[in-house]
């Protein structure tokens, strides 16, 4: 008599992908194709559209018809957006990918791996680098002591991180794969992202409010991708250093000890005036429509848990400046 082997059923994680596009173009199509050659998951794909162009959704129904597509006639900003794709998925796992980033094809698989091997993991990405792969664009989140976010190894070699998994103290939702229980634990109803964010910060905000509930994050420098860089923002360079402005305030006040704050409230301004000059004449404007508003903020802001007394440690040995 024969006997036959009982196996263990294997299934693929289950992932569902949020693009939040915006008259992508070439870029959106790229990161599309990226996605489509992902090995060793199941993936489901879905855009958010922000009221792109008819050209470009009619191209998105002629070249991506598995993809499904979320439009809507208006800008949501990228938190909104973001929330509506979110709200509208059930996978364990949730990928936010830019519409301007194209991962490897094992870059998913990787960082499922690591979420379900480390049930302490809110969310991890990978190395991600500039559009030609010459040098780091982020490999995670870290603060300096002007009490801004920034990429850790940013500018730095491929070769210059570590070439294990490291812990990060935050991570960018340019291609992050996030565990849905724990952005459930810090949803408020269907919004995971503070959709008031509108763009830039959201994600810095996020990372802190999960990190405030215990949850971790992880840079697997295995898993690569390559990110163009905000094409919108470098369109509209006042806008974004307001908007980026404003909502590095906003998730100061509601994420940090108000003694905290106010014992380094020069360098917190001095961040302001570098990114003023920056940009100009023009950046005389910043901390004229900035400042004033800081005490609506700070009333705002508070969430009324337990704020960090300290910034966040820096991860995989880069250094804050």
């Amino acid at each position: 008599m024969r006997l036959r082997r009982l196996s263990r059923q294997f299934h693929l994680p289950d992932v569902d992908c949020v693009v939040v596009n915006r008259d992508g173009g070439e870029s959106l199509f790229a990161a599309l194709r990226s996605l489509e050659k992902q090995v060793g998951i199941d993936l489901s794909i879905v855009i958010v559209d922000n009221g792109s162009s008819s050209p470009e959704r009619e191209r998105l129904a002629r070249e991506a018809p598995t993809v499904h597509v979320l439009p809507f006639p208006r800008n949501l900003g990228f938190a909104g957006a973001a929330n509506e794709g979110i709200a509208r998925t059930r996978a364990p796992f949730v990928l936010l990918v830019n519409n301007d980033a194209v991962l490897a094809p094992d870059y998913v698989a990787r960082l499922a791996a690591r979420l379900a091997l480390d049930r302490r993991l809110a969310g991890a990405q990978g190395l991600i680098l500039n559009a030609d792969g010459s040098r780091v664009d982020s490999a995670g989140l870290e603060w300096n002591r002007r009490g801004e976010a920034v990429p850790i190894f940013a500018g730095a070699p491929p070769e210059g991180p570590p070439r294990i998994p490291f812990e990060v103290s935050g991570v960018s939702a340019t291609a992050t794969l996030y565990r849905r229980e724990a952005l459930d634990e810090v949803s408020s109803g269907n919004e995971v992202f503070d959709r008031a964010f509108f763009a830039y910060y959201e994600d810095v905000d996020l990372s802190l409010r999960l990190a405030r509930a215990g949850w971790r994050f992880l840079c697997d420098p295995a898993a690569r991708a390559r990110h163009e860089g905000s094409l919108t923002g470098r369109r509209t360079p006042l806008r974004r250093a307001l908007w980026t402005s404003r909502n590095r305030w906003r998730t100061l006040f509601r994420n940090f000890n108000g003694a905290l704050l106010a014992r380094r409230l020069g360098p917190l301004l001095q961040a302001d005036l570098a990114h003023a000059r920056q940009l100009g004449w023009k950046g005389a404007l910043l901390p004229l429509l900035i400042w004033p508003a800081l005490p609506i903020l700070a009333w705002r802001g508070h969430d009324g848990e337990t704020p960090l007394t300290e910034w966040p440690a820096s991860g995989g040995g880069s250094s804050t400046s």
